[in-house]
């Protein structure tokens, strides 16, 4: 029994590229408007250089790969030879081993060994030229490069392309995490390496995230396996504690969906998110439990149980934490406080990132099986867990 679709896991992948990019595609037809008139209608009348910038997991390099296959489709279609490179600069320990990858992608006939960064990006151009071929490279996370090796790759494949005169061979797209590297660049460097088009990337909301994983629930899952309350509840937490990373949404929707495949279940249960979120970014710590006031411990306790009653929900009523927390108090002998201060301890308990709350009120638990937080929470209101480790393990 699985609640993947045959081959399903492969579309969660972060190499994969989708049909479609929710919320990025106006940036992919804007690039490719761009790409698209001086690379394959008006081919080497510039070089075009676009850079990319936005935080990780705001689709940068997905949108790149989109409009990678975009163009190498139009130009094959107009009878234009069009090569894409797309090189991880994180992944090269120097100027010469970026190259050389450029080179292995885009002319394998090349020799790679004897040679300056410098001449094998002469022997690149020529190359270029005597076959009639158009480059387009994508430079994925520059300014990690820059920073750590220097500017001279910018200055070098900016100067090699400019040095002749005839068609320009040679476009880029550039991916950084922001723009702050452009401010180290000499002046020589920026004036040729100044890109035609800026696009900045902020973070995906929750409504956005939501978007794309319902389109991918579409491809990777059975119908019916996860609900649309699983896919906020995932939205939800990748907005608010993943910063809007879409790799960190769909990477707890593959966890979860491999969690309910060990279970045996059928479906994605609220359940399964949060043990995916706690195996791949722990966040409740036994100290965080320890902190709170008796009346929060008693309190987060009442949250957990109400959501154990409820297994295929993400997020219970007040009215439900209200009645679980007037039994909490009773098992425990203590006196429960007056609803006013509830709405207090609730946002005591979500400052520690212990509760989330949605805009209708109801109250979740974030980053940690209920049945293991409700666990220690006994143990700790019940005078146990000081000085105790593994209560959350």
């Amino acid at each position: 029994m699985t609640v993947f679709r045959e081959g399903g896991i492969a579309k969660l992948d972060f190499e994969y590229v989708p049909p479609r990019l929710p919320h990025r595609e106006g940036y992919v037809s804007q690039i490719l408007t761009f790409l698209r008139r001086v690379m394959v209608h008006e081919p080497g009348s510039t070089s075009a250089r676009v850079l990319i910038v936005g935080r990780s997991g705001t689709g940068k390099t997905v949108t790149a790969r989109r409009v990678e296959e975009e163009l190498l489709r139009e130009a094959s279609s107009e009878g234009l030879d069009l090569k894409c490179v797309h090189v991880n600069c994180r992944m090269m320990g120097s100027e010469h081993a970026l190259i050389q990858s450029i080179l292995r992608a885009s002319a394998p006939e090349l020799p790679l060994r004897g040679y300056s960064p410098l001449e094998l990006l002469n022997a690149l151009r020529d190359y270029l030229e005597e076959r009639d071929v158009y480059l387009l490279v994508v430079l994925d996370e520059l300014d990690h490069f820059v920073r750590l090796r220097g500017e001279d790759i910018l200055y070098d494949f900016t100067r090699v392309m400019d040095a002749r005169a005839g068609p320009q061979r040679m476009s880029f797209i550039f991916i950084a995490r922001s723009e702050a590297f452009m401010e180290d660049l000499s002046p020589a460097t920026l004036s040729r390496f100044r890109p035609q088009l800026r696009f900045r990337f902020k973070p995906y909301t929750a409504e956005e995230l939501y978007d794309i994983l319902s389109e991918r629930v579409e491809e990777a899952f059975i119908e019916g396996a996860v609900s649309e309350e699983v896919v906020r509840f995932i939205a939800y937490n990748a907005a608010e504690f993943g910063y809007g990373d879409a790799r960190y949404a769909i990477q707890l929707l593959l966890v979860s969906g491999l969690a309910a495949d060990r279970d045996g279940s059928r479906e994605v249960l609220p359940e399964h998110v949060r043990e995916a979120q706690e195996a791949t970014d722990p966040r409740v710590r036994e100290e965080d439990i320890m902190s709170l006031s008796r009346d929060g411990k008693a309190l987060l306790l009442a949250v957990s149980r109400a959501l154990m009653e409820r297994r295929d929900v993400a997020y219970v009523s007040l009215r439900e934490v209200m009645e679980s927390y007037a039994v909490v108090c009773e098992e425990y002998g203590l006196k429960p406080v007056e609803e006013p201060l509830v709405a207090e301890l609730l946002r005591e308990l979500e400052l520690a990132g212990l509760v989330s709350h949605t805009r209708e009120g109801l109250v979740g638990v974030p980053g940690i099986k209920v049945r293991v937080l409700e666990r220690a929470v006994s143990t700790i209101l019940g005078g146990g867990g000081t000085g105790r480790q593994g209560l959350l393990g």
